[in-house]
């Protein structure tokens, strides 16, 4: 690493890399593409020693510094790729996520002198060419040679910094790694904090800032293993002044040994598995994730094929999901190039699910390029066009049928189906992921599989056309819960559904009409035709609110579903014999003693009511009529002119009667002789105490 290099590259790069978290995730990301299962940054605020180092100028740097550890080697590729600031030496090599950009110089925001230790060598880089001597960027030391590896022990305060760490980090002995092994087996960087101004940056690097940095990180860190091919752990570390040791972080992954669920159907190949991502900190959680990869197989996009040859990229997308989320936030989801992008709004796709790909970045790797007006021919603008337009529908659809089968199979949770769906609502102002939800839809329409959860056993699934859909009008929860009962009871198709599957089903379904609904006509005919019975008198009256809604009256006949004062319930029919009256303000309960009142006007709500009205047809000659039918028997058989009215028998009208009855005839009649034969004129004072005589 030269001045020419810095000179021209150092404060572009720095530029187009941000300050940040970012800086620990390009890390990360070159850890991976060594095959490295272990990260661990390490904040060492120790100062060590000055008198005993390699050379004069290297004192200042002996002062507080950040160490990032991973548990693969360095090869002479890596060796010659950290030295070049101005270009990447993984840019042909589509297995390596760090070859979409220069991202490791981005550390040269914290530090003017890099150490890496790693495999045979311990080298220091110096691009502004201070310490080693006139163009010399940097020194590095063998441990095949003798001599480097004496300077390397007894060097103490040069090499003390490494020495504490490596201790720390591999719980190896630096004597025995340098005078046995002669060999480290990981890499271990040191960055030591810039403390004044130089010609790379006047960035200062304090303790605060670092603290920033981790904080920065931590934010993320759950979101930082999913889509890593080898690291499974990072660390953040904090060693005080005073050498005290304490762990400000610990996430790890692990991908569950009994999910593998893999699929091929000649254009995409797809792996689904369950990732448990562990982080300790502050506080502990465990998060399980739903992660599905589809890759495209050759020869079926030709442009993508094409764009991928050309790219060095992978047709493949993956998807996560947490599945143990009850209710998803999908303003959470974002965009991942293997570590998550900014979690800004042009990264937020409003889908349940984070999306991660092989995605053309823009130079500072914070966003994903998409073809603008003044970009029509970016290659990398059109490659991310592809992958979401060509392979993010088959890997949404993937990620949903797995799951299914993981439902079935006890394995995930009956409401993870639903959550995965595409909530329009929540893309709807996303033009871009708007048009892929709707895409995502139709594609899962047109190919009829059984995504639909059964009411009756919501583990399993029907497809649409077979399903039954339950009514998604102003109905109360009671009611719906009454309607599900009986249909569940009657063998019915009906699923259930979350108001966003209802709303993507109406949206997007093609022939939305045709697919059979909960109707009151459907309901009426289900009961006609199952002839239920066992139903209790909250649900009949519930059901009954449901089917008199169309106000189709006509279609109520056979159902026994009227309710009556006395708890039960009669059939609705056109006979005379079945006539019943309801109480109201006009024909009140006065006469709920001949046991034909059919219900009281609390328990129903006005529009049943009004209908009652209408279909029975009340007046007051029908009052009279069957006043007269349902006198007591003793009353009916007597040919005398006189009956005895025993107030305090069950079989006789309660006290009260005749003053209310009285009370309706002045209301309702001007004339009295459709009354002649009734028992209407007490004899002697009403009591409660002694029978009265009543004169017809």
């Amino acid at each position: 690493m030269t001045k020419h290099y810095l000179s021209d590259s150092s404060n572009y790069i720095l530029r187009r890399y941000p300050d940040g978290g970012q800086i620990l995730k390009e890390l990360i990301q070159n850890a991976d593409d060594a095959g490295a299962t272990e990260v661990v940054f390490i904040h060492d605020n120790r100062s060590y020693g000055t008198e005993n180092l390699w050379a004069e100028d290297l004192a200042k740097y002996q002062g507080p510094a950040l160490y990032a550890y991973n548990n693969a080697q360095f090869t002479d590729a890596d060796w010659e790729g950290i030295q070049s600031v101005a270009r990447s030496v993984k840019r042909g090599d589509p297995n390596k996520v760090g070859r979409f950009g220069l991202g490791f110089n981005s550390v040269y925001h914290i530090t003017d002198v890099t150490s890496i230790f790693s495999a045979g060598h311990l080298g220091m880089m110096d691009p502004q060419e201070k310490i080693f001597g006139e163009q010399k960027g940097g020194f590095r030391w063998s441990l095949e040679e003798e001599d480097d590896r004496e300077a390397l022990t007894m060097m103490i305060d040069q090499f003390q910094p490494f020495r504490d760490i490596v201790s720390l980090v591999s719980r190896q002995e630096w004597s025995r790694v340098i005078q046995e092994d002669q060999n480290f087996n990981g890499t271990l960087f040191r960055f030591p904090l810039r403390s004044e101004e130089s010609e790379i940056s006047d960035n200062l690097y304090s303790y605060e800032k670092v603290v920033e940095l981790f904080d920065s990180f931590i934010a993320d860190a759950e979101l930082s293993l999913l889509f890593l091919k080898n690291v499974s752990s990072v660390s953040l570390i904090h060693i005080n002044a005073l050498g005290s040791i304490s762990t400000k972080l610990q996430v790890k992954s692990t991908t569950s040994q009994d999910v593998d669920l893999k699929s091929c159907d000649g254009v995409t190949e797809g792996l689904t598995q369950i990732k448990t991502i562990t982080l300790d900190s502050e506080e502990s959680r465990e998060t399980k994730w739903l992660v599905t990869s589809c890759t495209m197989t050759e020869g079926n996009v030709d442009e993508l094929d094409y764009l991928a040859e050309k790219l060095k990229f992978l047709p493949r997308i993956d998807l996560a999901f947490p599945c143990d989320d009850v209710h998803t936030d999908c303003s959470k989801s974002r965009l991942c190039c293997f570590l998550p992008l900014p979690n800004n709004d042009s990264n937020k796709t409003g889908l349940p699910v984070y999306v991660n790909a092989y995605f053309g970045l823009t130079d500072n790797r914070r966003h994903i390029k998409w073809l603008e007006e003044d970009q029509r021919n970016d290659e990398h603008a059109i490659w991310n066009e592809k992958l979401i337009k060509e392979v993010l529908p088959k890997t949404y659809l993937t990620i949903i049928q797995d799951a299914i089968r993981l439902v079935q199979d006890d394995i995930l949770l009956v409401n993870s189906i639903y959550n995965l769906w595409p909530d329009i609502s929540q893309v709807q102002h996303k033009e871009k992921w708007y048009e892929v939800a709707m895409d995502v839809l139709s594609q899962l329409f047109s190919q009829d599989v059984a995504v639909l959860s059964l009411a009756k056993d919501e583990r399993q699934f029907i497809t649409l056309k077979k399903a039954v859909l339950p009514c998604n009008g102003p109905t109360t929860c009671e009611t719906l819960s009454a309607i599900t009962r009986i249909l569940v009871s009657c063998d019915v198709n009906l699923v259930t559904l979350s108001d966003s599957v209802t709303r993507a089903i109406n949206d997007v379904y093609p022939d939305y009409s045709s697919l059979t609904h909960v109707t009151p006509a459907f309901l009426r005919n289900t009961l006609r035709s199952s002839g239920v019975k066992d139903i209790s008198d909250a649900d009949r009256l519930a059901l009954l609110e449901f089917v008199l809604s169309d106000e189709q009256y006509s279609e109520l006949h056979g159902l026994q579903l009227l309710p009556r004062s006395d708890g039960s319930f009669k059939s609705f029919t056109d006979r005379e014999e079945d006539t019943v009256l309801i109480d109201s303000k006009e024909f009140p309960r006065y006469i709920r003693f001949f046991g034909v009142i059919a219900l009281s006007g609390t328990d129903l709500k006005s529009p049943v009511i009004v209908y009652l009205y209408m279909v029975t047809n009340i007046d007051a000659n029908q009052v009279v009529r069957f006043t007269k039918s349902q006198l007591p028997d003793d009353w009916k058989k007597t040919e005398n002119k006189l009956v005895t009215w025993d107030v305090s028998s069950g079989l006789h009208p309660p006290l009260n009667w005749l003053q209310e009855f009285w009370r309706f005839l002045d209301c309702h009649f001007t004339e009295l002789s459709s009354l002649i034969g009734l028992p209407l004129i007490p004899v002697n004072t009403v009591s409660s105490s002694q029978p009265v005589k009543l004169a017809k």
